[in-house]
């Protein structure tokens, strides 16, 4: 039987103040080759600690970072933050189906990929999601320098995106077979913060106004 572990939150969570505890089933080691989908020398894979990983893109083009952890039978989150400093703003994260196999140069929209990934799309982005060759507005553009946390809950079979805290309508839902997490940066000089990727014991989202559940 796996014990469960208090961690703090970076900021805490929406509505509850910044000292809440979460209970999480288990820290996730973010190994090297999570970045398997790329050409060595597109970009940069940098370990701040045990738990943050830092990516930077060296050169321009829509390239695919795909998270080794599967996530199944249980609930999941994903935190991250994009800088844009040096220019652009298009950047995305979201889940590819786990027995797809990712080619290099990957672009979420186009087909076949846009069946089996489905994208939170921030910044100068199209749509706030987009699956399946169709996108839904709806959420906040997330920008550089936010928290954004995705939590994945494999009973309810929803992927939902919070932004510095604050739960977003627009959701996938139908969500019942292996999936992992993906990351897809564009511009040169740009970069993803991996801030954690835990097991929780509970869900944190909760019933808001105005939800639009994207269909997986």
């Amino acid at each position: 039987m796996t014990v469960p572990k208090e961690y703090n939150v970076i900021g805490g969570l929406a509505r509850v103040g910044p000292d809440v505890l979460l209970y999480v089933l288990s820290e996730i080691r973010l190994i090297s080759n999570a970045v398997q989908f790329l050409e060595p020398d597109c970009v940069e894979f940098l370990n701040i600690d045990d738990v943050q990983k830092k990516i930077n893109m060296i050169d321009f083009g829509w390239k695919p970072i795909s998270l080794d952890q599967v996530l199944d039978n249980g609930i999941w989150s994903l935190e991250a933050m994009f800088d844009y400093t040096f220019g652009g703003t298009a950047a995305s994260i979201g889940i590819v189906r786990d027995s797809y196999d990712i080619p290099i140069n990957t672009q979420f929209w186009k087909k076949p990929h846009t069946d089996h990934i489905a994208a939170f799309q921030g910044g100068g982005s199209g749509y706030s999601v987009f699956y399946k060759g169709k996108g839904t507005y709806g959420n906040e553009r997330f920008k550089g320098n936010q928290i954004l946390r995705f939590e994945f809950d494999s009973f309810k079979g929803t992927l939902i995106l919070f932004i510095d805290n604050v739960q977003q309508p627009v959701y996938l839902s139908g969500i019942k077979e292996k999936v992992r997490f993906i990351i897809f940066l564009v511009n040169a000089r740009s970069s993803c913060t991996i801030l954690s990727l835990k097991q929780l014991i509970a869900p944190t989202s909760k019933q808001i106004a105005n939800q639009v559940a994207v269909q997986w």
